[in-house]
């Protein structure tokens, strides 16, 4: 083994439906993921003396060093494939933390698919794809390629051709941290009985149909009504071009997709120095 660099972007909810409660406190839902090229997390590999087990090293702040999806992925896969080499891992933040951007998940999917390189006995995709999802909801879809779709608890992956290619994505983050199972509970309490419709849910081999749920999140209302800055900033979206905006996950970012390019980098300009002193990415060509 030999140091290794990989870096990875996190994810986009272009829609997302909660469809269900599980007893276990799992939420099924109806959602499209698509990959962002940026912005990126970087991990550094590096093989270590010591006999087994792994290290992680980072500086932000929010990280538990000993509790995250990095040793939890690496957990699940030693103990399903009896391979736990020693390594560090160190990771170099660059997708904003709690932002509904999946940069846990997708550092988690990249210490598996880093196990299965080294692993002379790689698991059968099935099976890794399974203990994926023990490791987080999204982390499936982060072995996977290209845009999904996610039922389930987001690990039922359907590959989906979205109608963005040549699109711009402009990615707005502000400085609120939208914590995760805050949003489910408090979605749980306006919404104590639902149901999904099928007349909602899109045909996976009709773009036209989902195309036209793209933007629409079942947590704006509740994340919204807390962080109201939030809503504000999605408007400036629309006000400033964006044919598309939306919230990606539970929060805080938000999206604009835009078909011009110069619309998007002028956006990106000037929501800067929008409300709440986001942090802007892009334009990213999708």
């Amino acid at each position: 083994m030999h140091e290794e660099i990989v870096r990875t972007g996190g994810k986009i909810n272009l829609f997302l439906f909660i469809t269900g409660r599980r007893e276990n406190g799992y939420h099924e839902l109806y959602s499209l993921f698509t990959r962002l090229p940026g912005p990126q997390d970087t991990l550094v590999f590096r093989p270590a003396e010591r006999e087994s087990g792994i290290r992680v090293a980072c500086t932000t702040p929010e990280i538990d060093l000993e509790n995250n999806t990095l040793t939890k992925a690496y957990a699940r896969y030693a103990a399903a494939a009896g391979f736990a080499p020693a390594v560090d891992v160190e990771l170099i933040k660059g997708i904003p933390h709690g932002a509904g951007l999946g940069g846990g998940s997708a550092d988690g999917a990249e210490v598996l698919a880093w196990l299965q390189r080294q692993n002379p006995s790689p698991l059968p995709e099935q099976e890794l794809n399974a203990l994926a999802a023990r490791v987080g909801a999204d982390v499936p879809f982060f072995l996977a390629q290209g845009a999904c779709m996610a039922e389930g608890i987001g690990d039922q992956l359907t590959p989906v051709e979205t109608d963005l290619e040549g699109w711009h994505c402009v990615l707005v983050c502000p400085q609120v941290h939208v914590d995760t199972a805050w949003a489910y509970a408090a979605w749980d309490k306006e919404n104590p009985s639902f149901s999904l419709t099928e007349e909602r849910k899109a045909d996976k081999n009709n773009r036209s149909i989902y195309a036209s749920l793209y933007g629409t999140n079942d947590f704006e209302a509740v994340v919204f009504a807390a962080y109201p800055v939030l809503a504000v900033l999605k408007s400036q979206l629309i006000q400033h071009g964006a044919d598309i905006a939306g919230m990606s996950g539970s929060g805080s970012a938000l999206f604009g997709l835009f078909r011009d390019g110069s619309a998007a980098a002028l956006a990106a300009s000037a929501l800067k120095s929008a409300e709440g002193s986001p942090t802007v990415y892009g334009p990213f060509k999708l």
